[in-house]
């Protein structure tokens, strides 16, 4: 949802090579003389569609401004294989821009004076509510608005392909609570789980889940009868049967219907129609938002909340982020598994543009377009900035618990400098800053274990799998001669190969299944599992070594020895890994 998410598990080498090819990719696009597209908005997005129309599957946009709807457009298909077209009943995932009705939420019980945004959240919640707070300073709502208050990134249960046990949001949060890994209020580090809770917050104020509240405050006012909020979109069956037959893209790769549940479901789990998209986000540019009684308090909503460091230059609006075109462009775009979507709106030039398409990670639409309706990126060139040389890790990662492995992913200062916006040390914290998220400075020596030991963990599969095919030939040949001659450490390190392979394959199965979210429950058994293997291969380890110094210095060739010396040295790289990396529990 929101950018990240999300394709694949990626470890240190991998990103590095993706982030410098888009490094590359820029440098290039930069180079190019962009086409200037005129006419009318309608006569511009035509243009601008046709152009790149073979990398769309549906498109649906919607340019409006304080007096309404200016052009409503529906291009290609919601099913490309039967050519059916997209049009005014076709349903589309909303991704993360359904965060901004939490915070809609949020402000309207600000303004009947139910919230104060500065005060401990712990104030709005249960008792002994969250177990995952590590600093004295208090989590408030503003830091949940800014995505900073410095929660890990959140694996289990966030997308849920089938149909699962309903449960409510207050089970969903309280089943894998993230760790605090930053003190409140000084990395920016996008978290689904901070507005899952923030949603949670809005239903203890104000006694009704957030389903129900959402409809009673926003659909209805905004006369919003397509769309569906619900984990199951069941609050809304007709949105649910229409979302059924949606058909989904990555790329241009049909991925069928890809629906998922999504358990904190304030995070991202709207569906509508292109009308019921653009009532909403039409709000943001009307002379008075109807979704608050008292004018004064959308432009509360809409004054700035957080900063690029010391700039000036606005980050995050009460959970709006702050959009390159021009000074004052908000906005909120979104992800699922299936598509992407993007609300963009301009308070002060009263105009606004919504996109949804039937893509997952669609950016060309989703990006680029919006300069036919505000104009160039202003943020499109890296300013000139020192920042601290060596490795950067993104915010929005993992650093404690079983799924530390996601969190074994970095970048150095120079590839990310092409995409700078800027640097700062605020809070003792280097970090370079970027919308929905910072990169902080990574000591040398933890990242170079890290990437010593993914890359040991991956060059240990593909020994053991070597290994393991010259014992069974070695085994058929010996067979076949009918020989009994026995080789030193044999079994053992036969059974060790066995081991490491297992745990190899192990967590390449375990990286593959972080990226499309599996429940909790899955992943509580493969833990277990993990500890048991490397219990195994610990003392499989311990015997190997003790019978390795035992043995007559002359009862094998220097090329068994070798490899034996090699089949224990992987050995204790795998169980260093698993331990360091916290798969063990």
């Amino acid at each position: 949802m929101k950018y990240f998410k999300k394709a694949f598990a990626v470890v240190a080498a991998s990103l590095m090579l993706l982030t410098c090819l888009a490094s590359c990719s820029k440098k290039e696009a930069d180079t190019k003389e962009k086409k200037i597209y005129e006419g009318t908005y309608q006569e511009k997005i035509d243009a601008f569609y046709l152009d790149h129309q073979a990398t769309s599957a549906g498109l649906m946009v919607g340019v409006f401004d304080k007096d309404g709807t200016i052009y409503e457009g529906y291009y290609g298909y919601s099913d490309t294989a039967s050519f059916t077209p997209v049009d005014e009943n076709t349903v589309i995932d909303w991704g993360s821009s359904t965060k901004t009705m939490v915070w809609v939420s949020v402000m309207q019980l600000w303004e009947q004076g139910k919230i104060d945004l500065e005060k401990d959240v712990r104030e709005y919640l249960p008792e002994g509510f969250l177990t995952n707070l590590r600093y004295d300073k208090p989590v408030r709502m503003i830091d949940l608005m800014n995505h900073r208050a410095g929660f890990q990134e959140y694996y289990t249960d966030m997308f849920i392909q089938t149909q699962f046990d309903y449960y409510s949001l207050e089970e969903a949060l309280q089943m894998d609570q993230p760790a605090q890994i930053f003190e409140p209020d000084t990395v920016t580090a996008y978290s689904n789980w901070g507005v899952g809770l923030a949603g949670y917050i809005v239903e203890r104020i104000s006694g009704k889940s957030f389903v129900d509240y959402v409809h009673e405050y926003i659909f209805e006012p905004l006369g919003m009868h397509d769309s569906a909020l619900a984990p199951d979109l069941m609050d809304n069956p007709g949105v649910r049967e229409r979302r059924d037959q949606l058909m989904c893209y990555s790329g241009t790769v049909s991925a069928g219907n890809a629906f998922y549940y999504i358990s904190l479901y304030p995070a991202g789990a709207c569906v509508s129609t292109l009308k019921d998209y653009i009532k909403y986000a039409s709000c943001f540019v009307k002379d008075e938002c109807p979704l608050f009684e008292d004018p004064d308090t959308f432009d509360v909503m809409m004054s700035a909340t957080s900063f690029y460091g010391d700039t000036g230059i606005v980050k995050n609006s009460h959970g709006f982020w702050a959009l390159p075109y021009g000074s004052n462009t908000f906005g909120h775009g979104g992800n699922t598994q299936a598509c992407s979507s993007y609300i963009t709106f301009d308070p002060e030039r009263q105009i606004g543009a919504v996109v949804m398409t039937n893509q997952a990670g669609e950016g060309i639409f989703n990006g680029e377009m919006f300069e036919l309706i505000y104009g160039e990126n202003q943020w499109s060139s890296a300013e000139d900035v020192n920042a601290k040389k060596g490795f950067y890790h993104p915010a929005r990662t993992v650093l404690e618990g079983h799924f530390k492995i996601m969190g074994a992913s970095y970048v150095t200062d120079d590839v990310l400098d092409e995409w700078t916006w800027t640097y700062n040390e605020k809070d003792g914290i280097p970090k370079i800053e970027y919308p929905y998220g910072d990169y902080y400075y990574a000591p040398t020596g933890s990242a170079l274990l890290e990437v010593i030991l993914v890359y040991g963990w991956a060059i240990s599969l593909v020994f053991a799998s070597v290994g393991l095919l010259v014992k069974f030939i070695r085994l058929i040949v010996r067979k076949a001669r009918k020989s009994t001659k026995k080789t030193m450490l044999g079994k053992t390190t036969g059974f060790m190969s066995v081991l490491e392979l297992v745990l190899g394959l192990t967590g390449l199965f375990l990286m593959i299944m972080f990226s499309i979210w599996l429940p909790h429950n899955f992943y509580m058994w493969v833990f277990p599992a993990i500890g048991i293997l490397t219990m195994a291969l610990i003392v499989l380890t311990v015997y190997a070594i003790v019978t390795l110094f035992r043995t007559p210095a002359k009862s094998s060739s220097v090329i068994r020895k070798i490899y034996n010396i090699a089949a224990i040295a992987f050995a204790v790289l795998n169980i260093v890994f698993v331990v360091y990396m916290q798969l063990w529990h």
